[in-house]
Parts: C-alpha cells; structure tokens; sequence
C-alpha cells in the first residue's frame, strides 16, 4: 500500500505541473456554479393539477405494464386543491361521455346498461393492448399521434397504439370502485410521479360523472410537477413552464452525462498521457526498477493511479453538481451519481490503450493520440450499429436487401470483440432517465422503446478488452531493457 500511495504521489505531482489539471478544476468550478445559480419555481398547486389531470385520456394497457398506449375521449379536471402535510388533497371529476341513451317523459338520460367512455378507459387500461395497430415513433422527435406515420430524420420505431375497442357494455358495466381508483392512482403515477391514495365520491354524482377523493404526496418536488426554470440567478428565463424530471434530465444526461463527461474524458487523456512516458524516461525508470517492487506490479499501480486519479476529479465535479442540483430542485435522487463510476471504467478502457501505446513508444503524443482516435473509432461502431440494428428490421419487413449480409456480420462482430463504449453511455442515460423522467415522458421521448444492451455483456466484454491491453503492456514492459 504504502508503495501504491507513494506512486500515486508521483501521479499527481505530474499533474499539477502542467496546466491541464488547473483548466479541468476550473471548468468544474464553473460547471458547479452555473448549476447552482438555475432556480426551480414551481407553478400554483390549481394550475399544475389542471394540467397533470387533461393528460389522463393518455393510458398504458395492462395497468402501465405494456409498451403500448391507448387514447381515451374523458373530459379531466381537478378542484379544491388544499395544501396537505406532505402534499395535497383535491378532487378529480371526470366528466364522460354514454355509449347509448334513452328518452322518455324525465327527458334523456344515460342507458342504465350502457357503458361510458371513463369505463371504457379503465377496462383497456386493466387488459392488455387487444385491438392495435402500429405506427412509426421518432426517437429524435418525441412524440407522434395515431395516423402520423411519417418519418422523421432519427431511428424509428413501431409502437403498439390501442384503436380503443376492447371492451364490451358488460365489461365495462362490471368496473368496479376499487378498480377505478386504482386506474386514478395509476395515472398520477404515470403522468406525474407522483403517489397517490384514492377514494372515489358517490353521494350527489350521477354516471357517467364521476368524483375522487385524491391525497398526495412528495409537494411540488415530483418528478411530474411543471416549473418556472431560471438560470445566472434569475437573470434568464427559460420560456413557459417545464416539468421537474424534464428539467432534471436535460442537466443531468444531455449536458453532464453528455457533452461534460466527452469533455472530461478529452482532457483527462491528456492529463494521463504522460504517466507512463515520464516514468519510462532514463533516470526516473532505473531509479523506480532498482527499488523491490516487480515491474508488473510497478506498471499496474501507475495505471490504477490514473485511474484513482480521474476517480477523485470526478467524485469533485460530479457529487458537486448534483449536490447543488439537488439543493435548488429539492429532489435527492441519487441515481446521477452512477455517472462517477461508469465515467472512470469508461476512462479505464482508453488508458489501458494509453499504457499499451507508451509501453511500446515512451511518447505522451503517441499516448495521447491513440487513444483519443480509439474513442472515436469506439464511439462510430457504436453508432453504425444502431443504425445498421434499424436497416436490417426494415430489410426483413420489406424483404429489400439494401446492405449485404456480411455488412451486418461485420459490424455485429465489430461491436462483439470491442469494448462497449457507446453501450456504457447507453446504460447510464437509461438509468438517469428512469429516474428523473416520468413513464410518459418516457414513451414521449422514445427512451421507452429503446432496445438497450445488458449490463452483464457490456462490463464483461469491457473488462476483458482492459485485461488484454494490460496483459500485453505488462509483459512488454518486464521483457524490455531500459
């Protein structure tokens, strides 16, 4: 241990003598401010219920389990919201529409046997999709509605869209209370992130009305909840209102997760690449090799030096930010913080091919370079096996062979054998998203529909990739003379 901690030493010495360090330490600094000074205010209880409660004729089948989404014809509101301990309290009257009537001397009136479309709603949400058809989903552009089926410029997919006619008057008619504050609690879930008790109100509300008892809980601080978003300390406004989770999502993934973390990666390899050069320089290699310590060992404890120092820098950057975030949002998910370990074994991959290339060459440049080029190599066959995955789906539906079969062997084997690197930043924006965005912005967004890779595939393929580099650095560097 104590010959680890006096190498890493030697690490950060290294560090600090150039100007990188101090420009990364500084765009954190600033990262963590800017954060910092966006404020979160969130609307008046009246109107955010109002528009949480119209989105509710958006349902997804088999009580929120299935990938596809039926349209409901219910007329939502929300009324007499209060300020409860840990939420609120409110009613949701639902204003439907009868299937049939009858008209006789009191006038007309719903058909007792008949079903409605608040019913009717309830039962495709208890069942699975039955009756659909598919349409073209954009991930690029969000959302698309039934019988838009243009495409736009990103990958699409087909979704699985209710034609809302599962249900018959006697299934409908067999709803019960219980059933349909399940389905209100259901939707506050869905539309809001938000948790709900449910009780629904008979006395003085006629079918096909109906009145619920709603109580909430998590404030204004839910994912759901739409916000006025300030930025430099209220000096900018971002236009309209935006719910939480949306907001939290495009800090998090798109900006830190995103274009923050091919910046840290940038300048943490230009940080690291001269490690190992400077340790293989004459003088500082006889001095390390003539003290008892093996030269495998002595070249792992470099590389897991890196590795302990891009750990630290990013502990800093992001365990500020999201501590500033959380401070201003109120909302203290934790999940954002994967984005510190998955950040530094991604950092593992390219030093590993760092430590190979100055192994061999004893050149920073070299270093540097190669493994700059081998994340972009990294990040375009992750890339092309997207779209490859899109272009052989729609070959086996049109039974056009626009591309070989061997085009789709080599990109598949391509992706096999290398580490997964898009795959890494594919897992950790599905973890982020899932906790900050809401189901249904979820399926508005197409990360629902997303095919992601397996967690086990990715580390381990990843993992034997970083084995191998070190494998050959290692025994290159005890074979050669210095």
């Amino acid at each position: 241990m104590n010959q680890f901690l006096a190498i890493l030493r030697d690490s950060f010495r290294e560090a600090v003598d150039g100007f990188v360090i101090y420009a990364m330490v500084a765009l954190s600094a600033i990262m963590i401010i800017v954060v910092g000074s966006m404020s979160f205010t969130p609307a008046p209880p009246d109107q955010a219920f109002e528009g949480i409660v119209q989105e509710f004729n958006r349902t997804i089948p088999e009580k929120g389990r299935s990938r596809g989404m039926n349209f409901g014809n219910a007329n939502f509101r929300a009324v007499d919201v209060k300020e409860a301990p840990g939420g609120y309290t409110l009613q949701v009257r639902v204003k439907a529409t009868a299937h049939s009537t009858i008209a006789d001397e009191q006038g007309v009136r719903p058909e007792p046997t008949s079903g409605d479309t608040f019913r009717r709603m309830v039962v495709e949400w208890i069942k699975p999709i039955g009756n659909s058809r598919q349409i073209e989903f954009d991930e690029n552009q969000g959302k698309q509605e039934p019988g838009d089926t243009k495409q736009g410029q990103g990958k699409n997919r087909k979704i699985e869209v209710g034609l809302g006619t599962t249900s018959t008057d006697q299934e409908e008619r067999a709803i019960t209370d219980a059933q349909m504050e399940d389905f209100i609690k259901n939707q506050f879930k869905v539309h809001a992130g938000m948790e709900a008790t449910v009780k629904r109100i008979t006395t003085g509300v006629a079918e096909p009305s109906y009145a619920f008892e709603v109580t909430t809980s998590g404030g204004s601080s839910v994912r759901g909840w739409p916000h006025i978003v300030k930025i430099f300390f209220g000096a900018v406004k971002f236009p309209g209102e935006h719910n939480l989770g949306f907001v939290l999502w495009v800090v998090e993934d798109q900006l830190i997760n995103g274009l923050g973390s091919g910046i840290a990666l940038l300048i943490s390899m230009i940080i690291t690449a001269f490690f190992i050069p400077n340790m293989l320089r004459k003088g500082s290699i006889d001095l390390l090799i003539s003290k008892p310590i093996g030269r495998t060992q002595l070249l792992l404890y470099k590389y897991i030096g890196g590795l302990t120092f891009i750990f630290i820098l990013s502990c800093v950057a992001i365990g500020g930010v999201w501590l500033v975030l959380c401070a201003r949002s109120g909302v203290w998910d934790p999940t954002f913080l994967v984005v510190i370990p998955i950040l530094t074994f991604t950092f593992a991959i390219l030093y590993a091919v760092s430590t190979l290339v100055a192994v061999f060459t004893r050149s920073p440049i070299a270093a540097m370079l190669c493994s700059t080029g081998f994340a972009v190599f990294l990040y375009i066959v992750g890339k092309v096996k997207e779209v490859f995955d899109v272009i052989k789906i729609q070959q086996e539906a049109t039974g056009k062979e626009n591309i070989p079969g061997w085009g789709f062997t080599l990109v598949d084997t391509l992706n096999n054998v290398l580490p997964r690197y898009k795959d890494l930043d594919k897992l950790t924006s599905k973890l982020i998203s899932d906790g900050s965005l809401t189901p249904m912005e979820l399926r508005q967004s197409g990360l629902a529909f997303v095919d992601y890779p397996s967690w086990g595939g990715t580390l381990g393929v990843s993992l034997a990739f970083i084995a191998l580099m070190l494998a050959i650095s290692c025994w290159r560097f005890s074979k050669r003379d210095y």
